[in-house]
């Protein structure tokens, strides 16, 4: 009987240890999580001097959402520019993210995101700050790839002469911006603009997908004639 009082008193304890932690776990996450959004208020009110008081009691800008999303990155999605430059002024780290926790975000960084969104005053912001252009997406890609993709003409623009973005690049599905510009556009002016803008820039038009079809016979299977006439005069030079 000893035996059975000691070994029932033994687990008592350690559920009692195990619900302690979970609810200082739990509250340290709160915790964690009401600080951000206290700072992220503070950032979009523009309040430099509660900003600078953060700083000078030792703490950091850099912290994130319960999704790791950057303080950064939350006002870029807001299209505050006012604060996105405060935070850029007062040291915040333009490329920070939680990687555990944002692994199902789509753009985990504000240089992603501007360049997917085609908020070029933000990218403009990010780029002078020295953003990093290889740090890719949810989808192995980088900024460039998403902005060709939904037809931001002058994001694509911004990025291929402001930027370090390799224009080349392929992501996890095995496209190229130039790939994606003609795979899913529907081929019209917009998009036309876009791809001889890639050409320019030294778009490689014989990169294929997974599948080694190339982004010309993607072009001509869709019946996108105009594009199908750049890719051919590129690849004629």
């Amino acid at each position: 009987m000893s035996t059975v009082t000691n070994a029932g008193a033994l687990i008592r304890q350690v559920l009692v240890r195990l619900t302690l932690s979970l609810l200082f776990i739990s509250h340290a996450a709160h915790s964690a999580s009401s600080d951000f959004d206290l700072l992220l208020t503070t950032a979009l009110t523009h309040d430099r001097t509660a900003l600078q008081q953060h700083l000078a009691d030792g703490n950091s800008l850099d912290l994130h959402d319960a999704r790791g999303r950057s303080l950064v990155l939350r006002v870029t999605m807001k299209n505050d520019m006012k604060a996105l430059q405060l935070l850029i002024e007062l040291g915040a780290d333009v490329d920070y993210f939680n990687p555990a926790l944002a692994a199902g975000v789509i753009d985990q960084t504000a240089f992603l995101y501007a360049g997917a969104k085609g908020v070029n005053p933000a990218l403009q912001l990010l780029i002078d700050a020295g953003a990093r252009a290889d740090i890719y997406n949810y989808y192995g890609g980088t900024a460039l790839i998403p902005a060709a993709e939904k037809g931001h003409i002058a994001t694509v623009k911004l990025l291929l002469e402001k930027s370090q973005v390799d224009i080349n690049h392929v992501n996890n599905l095995g496209w190229t911006a130039l790939m994606e510009a003609v795979l899913l556009s529907d081929g019209g002016p917009q998009h036309q603009q876009i791809i001889a803008l890639l050409l320019a820039h030294g778009a490689d038009p014989n990169i294929t997908d997974l599948d080694g079809i190339s982004a010309l016979q993607h072009a001509q299977n869709k019946g996108y004639r105009k594009i199908v006439e750049l890719l051919q005069q590129q690849q004629q030079h």
